[in-house]
């Protein structure tokens, strides 16, 4: 049962806030990128690794503030999506223009509210989908011409209504073949209408993108009507269950008018899918500018600013997933970042901060930050590596084939932000770290930028001439407790923990001690 339905509505608590309402459907809402991806000129997309460990999708619920489905989706899509500074600097401005004009976006916001149903989401279907081939349409036609010769010829000569039962057999089998198909592409043709009606309506408020939408709208304009015929014509379940149809039924099977009218609708769609997707875009892009807007006036964000140069400065960034996230300022210039740190420290959150704040400053033009400067980079992430089973590679293999991904990337001229959270880990410690080493040093040549957090400190010392800063993060032991500052802290770390938490949770005296006392041999000291 849908929230949509007025009896299931009934059954929600009240005052419960539309977005725990509906939980996110992510197979609906990342259809449109996933669809559209590949058609998409763009300086790069997001994959599934980047996604899983920037836990994008959590993100994108974080950050969603759009009225319409085909916002939602558009945002989303945006989202997994680098599309260059010039374009994303344009979409900052669209977002600015609203917050300029509080009424227009609430005009615009009660307008998109036409497209708020869940039956939205199949619009995009008739952009990407293969058209449904109509069975029989040489048939149809001929048929339709026969039944409609024979009836009139009746009226002269009834023997003529032989012919007509006759052809009323044919098209009654020619109308249920194809009524599947018709019927399957009802909810998508439904919502064409109400997007064209939601554009037309956008374009007379003349918000941004109005001018390049005028063409789509005037294109999708020659299909409305046929897709309104289409969209009443394939409510199967009302037409055989009300009596009142049965008239209507008789006679769309008599002449085919079902099966021809669909026919050629579907021609027209596939004539003017580029003009629907461009009206898809004009919608989507208002919704999601809107909803930009919306997220900055709630406070603790800032638009970025892009540089040329091997340069990164972020101040007071957040994660924004994180309630009561301690702020961090971190600033590189011409260097990469080596961050050390205990477990459970805040390194690898950091790193994550640090990415997801230059994935939104480069998609919506909008961080979780004080200020943000930098280039507009490719990114790349090794953060939640797994082993594959379905392919059959190890853990340490994932991760070769990751980084290789990213010295490929580094020859490029194009710059890079590289994210690695504990380099090779899947290996021994001797060819970890110098494994690490190689290639730590070797994406930090070039414009590119390179952040890696690590529990090998030896990495500080090696790495000492390739031009990467020392950070960490630090705890201190308070009343037998472990208490962490989240502070990002200058310099390498000098203390470890990881025994020290196993004492804590009262691992047994003596495993403590024989393990203190081979640390001590390893460190190759008595002290």
């Amino acid at each position: 049962m849908k929230i949509s339905d007025p009896f299931a509505a009934l059954l929600l608590p009240k005052g419960t806030p539309p977005a725990e309402r509906n939980a996110y459907d992510f197979g609906r809402i990342g259809s449109y990128f996933y669809n559209s991806a590949p058609e998409t000129a763009c300086l790069q997309t997001v994959d599934a690794e980047t996604t899983s460990d920037l836990d994008l999708n959590a993100v994108f619920e974080r950050i969603d503030r759009t009225t319409s489905r085909v916002g939602q989706q558009y945002l989303y899509a945006r989202l997994r999506t680098l599309r260059g500074e010039e374009e994303t600097a344009a979409f900052g401005r669209d977002a600015e223009r609203f917050a300029g004009d509080p009424a227009l976006a609430a005009r615009c916001s009660a307008h998109l509210k036409r497209l708020s149903d869940e039956r939205a989401y199949d619009l995009q279907n008739l952009i990407f989908d293969t058209p449904a081939r109509v069975r029989g349409i040489r048939a149809a036609y001929l048929f339709s011409a026969l039944a409609v010769a024979s009836l009139a010829a009746s009226f002269f000569h009834p023997l003529f209504l032989l012919l007509f039962a006759a052809t009323f057999a044919a098209n009654l089998y020619i109308h249920y073949d194809n009524k599947l198909n018709i019927t399957l592409y009802a909810a998508a043709v439904k919502q064409l209408a109400e997007a064209l009606r939601t554009a037309r309506r956008l374009a007379a408020e003349e918000v941004p993108g109005t001018e390049e939408a005028a063409e789509s709208i005037r294109l999708t304009s020659t299909v409305e009507r046929r897709s309104r015929i289409v969209a009443a014509q394939g409510d199967g379940g009302n037409e055989l269950l009300a009596v009142a149809w049965l008239a209507v039924e008789f006679l769309k099977i008599a002449f085919n008018i079902e099966v021809i009218l669909f026919h050629r609708f579907i021609g027209s769609i596939v004539h003017h899918r580029e003009a629907i997707h461009g009206l898809f875009r004009f919608i989507g892009r208002t919704d999601a500018a809107i909803a930009v807007m919306r997220l900055r006036s709630e406070g603790g964000t800032c638009r970025p600013r892009f540089v040329e140069g091997k340069y990164l400065a972020v101040t007071q960034a957040v994660h924004p997933l994180i309630d009561g996230c301690v702020a961090n300022t971190l600033t590189l210039d011409g260097s990469g970042l080596l961050l050390t740190g205990s477990n459970m420290s805040g390194k690898t959150t950091f790193i994550r901060t640090l990415l997801l704040n230059a994935l939104l400053a480069e998609t919506i033009d909008t961080c979780f930050a004080e200020a943000y400067t930098a280039p507009y980079m490719k990114l790349f992430t090794s953060i939640r590596v797994t082993d594959d089973l379905s392919e059959g590679t190890s853990y340490y293999l994932q991760e070769v084939l990751i980084v290789k991904r990213f010295l490929d990337a580094a020859e490029e001229t194009a710059p890079c932000l590289f994210a690695l959270d504990e380099l090779f880990k899947g290996t021994n410690t001797t060819e970890r770290i110098a494994a690490g080493k190689a290639v730590l040093a070797r994406l930090n040549r070039g414009p590119h930028v390179v952040l890696c957090s690590t529990h090998d400190v030896e990495l500080a010392f090696l790495l000492h001439d390739d031009r990467y800063e020392l950070h960490h993060f630090r705890e201190e032991v308070t009343d037998g407790e472990l208490v962490f500052d989240y502070r990002l802290h200058t310099g390498p770390l000098t203390t470890r923990n990881a025994i020290r938490i196993l004492e804590l949770y009262d691992y047994p005296p003596e495993l403590i001690r024989e393990a203190m006392e081979v640390q001590k041999r390893l460190a190759g000291t008595d002290a």
